[in-house]
């Protein structure tokens, strides 16, 4: 028997500089073969998946692959209206990349500062790591990210990565349509209140 997918589909963007794995992550996410070469995201790229969360729910999963280049980065920003989490990728092996991720949560938070964000740090398959893991962990506790070490070339922490960003975002999102609703309905009630007639 099918498994029942939820209707409500979770979006996620991914950000991070032009070179750190981006791409070959969600790739590799999706199923497709690891390629050693691949050209540069230009713009935006979406992909569609369906994926089971921690609870065991399964839900429609949107990623939305963003280029890191300077000259793309107000369009990749633009993704976030339509998305309830965000992941941000460094390679550890370069330094700038890692040095850049403030700067890419700093544009996320200017969108929303309840946004669920994880942190990916990619290739770790190699051994020329310099991306020490305390000055990981102090970033992750001063900016209260979800952390995975990642390799796309050996399926690492890929799908877990995702799962649990995917069912951050869910949790976020559903808070969030409660939220609306206990509003809504307050709002209704008080239009009713003003609706009553009273008695001369």
């Amino acid at each position: 028997m099918a498994k029942e997918v939820k209707r409500t589909a979770i979006s996620i963007s991914l950000f991070g500089e032009g070179g750190v794995g981006k791409t070959c992550i969600v790739g590799v996410f999706l199923g497709l073969e690891f390629q050693e070469e691949h050209l540069s995201t230009v713009g935006i790229e979406k992909n569609n998946s369906i994926i089971d969360l921690e609870s065991g729910e399964t839900i429609k999963l949107k990623l939305w692959d963003t280029a890191g280049q300077e000259r793309f980065q107000s369009i990749s920003v633009n993704t976030l209206k339509n998305s309830q989490a965000a992941i941000v990728v460094f390679d550890l092996t370069n330094k700038e990349s890692f040095q850049r991720v403030t700067n890419w949560l700093n544009r996320i938070r200017d969108y929303s500062s309840k946004l669920p964000i994880g942190l990916f740090g990619n290739k770790s398959d190699l051994d020329n790591r310099i991306i020490s893991q305390e000055d990981i962990d102090k970033l992750c506790e001063k900016e209260n990210l979800v952390y995975f070490e990642t390799s796309a070339k050996t399926n690492t922490n890929i799908t877990e990565g995702f799962v649990k960003v995917a069912t951050l975002g869910y949790k976020a999102f559903e808070k969030e349509q409660i939220r609306k609703g206990e509003q809504l309905k307050l709002e209704t009630n008080k239009n009713k209140t003003k609706q009553k007639k009273t008695c001369c």
